[in-house]
């Protein structure tokens, strides 16, 4: 068997593994990463050494390699084994041309030689990088989907002008979350030009919602250690949960209803002892409606 055959053998087993591991498959296409991303300033960062890991795009051929760089069309073969044997030999290669966006490298120019080099399991690639500049973070391990997500944020954050303190803050992972969030600063500015009987300027409110709602939820969502009850979802994502529920409470309860409340209230937040006992109450609650008396069954467990 070839080397190609090789490459392209190691991209189908890839190819399953990202599968079973529900990992993207696929090259990022620049093109769309850009458009979502509305990349327009650029800077040329010169040559630069950098790591292969992290060049998970393409500009215009994001179809031919999968996400680990390895061919998947036989048409490629020779083309492949010209530049294998150009990296195997005393010249080496020139530089790959690269565009980098975050901490993601999308090839330029040089395909074959960033496959080759994968292949080979080089560390590196020497390459001339161009970066677009942007304050949504991108990661080599994000697919077409989280593109779409970090451009509702890039849009979110253009329209509020606040500046993340960290890659999680604000971040979503629900469709509409970025809506959601604009309208809870509306919805924030509007009763703060009741309560101070004024117009309240845009900036003001946007100010005013971060310090005085979303970060004082953020930090009861912190304290209550309840994010482990929900893997792959974001503190923001969280926010947005419990804004409604707190909404609900105060609705019931009264204004005085704080963020921790809100949160200690939610059933994921509490004991499993005092699930175990909710559960309890209700397995004899319907046991009891049922006819049965309250010894039977296993609910005395």
């Amino acid at each position: 068997m070839s080397r190609f055959d090789d490459a392209r053998l190691a991209a189908l087993m890839g190819d399953l593994l990202r599968i079973l591991r529900r990992r993207p498959l696929d090259l990022l296409p620049f093109e769309k990463v850009r458009e979502e991303l509305r990349l327009r300033h650029v800077v040329d960062r010169g040559i630069q050494e950098v790591p292969l890991a992290n060049i998970v795009g393409s500009l215009g051929r994001a179809k031919e390699f999968n996400r680990a760089f390895l061919p998947r069309r036989d048409a490629q073969r020779d083309r492949w084994r010209d530049v294998r044997e150009l990296a195997e030999g005393l010249r080496g290669f020139d530089p790959v041309e690269l565009y980098k966006v975050g901490e993601a490298y999308f090839v330029v120019d040089g395909h074959h030689r960033v496959s080759v080099a994968r292949s080979l399991e080089a560390p590196t690639i020497e390459a001339r990088v161009r970066e677009f500049v942007t304050p949504v973070p991108l990661g080599p391990d994000d697919s077409i989907e989280s593109v779409v997500l970090r451009s509702g944020l890039a849009d979110f954050l253009a329209a509020t002008g606040l500046v993340p303190e960290d890659e999680d803050e604000f971040r979503v992972t629900v469709p509409d979350g970025y809506a959601r969030l604009l309208e809870h600063v509306s919805v924030h500015r509007y009763y703060r030009g009741l309560e101070t009987a004024r117009d309240v300027p845009w900036e003001e409110a946007v100010a005013s919602w971060r310090d005085a709602v979303y970060r004082p939820m953020i930090r009861a969502i912190r304290d209550s250690r309840i994010m482990g009850a929900f893997p792959g979802r974001t503190e923001t994502d969280l926010y947005l949960f419990t804004m409604n529920h707190l909404h609900d409470l105060r609705e019931r309860y009264g204004p005085e209803v704080t963020p921790e409340a809100a949160v200690s209230s939610l059933p994921w937040a509490r004991p499993a002892e005092s699930r175990l006992e909710r559960l309890r109450a209700w397995w004899r609650r319907a046991h009891r409606a049922s006819g049965g008396s309250e010894d039977e069954g296993g609910a005395s467990g």
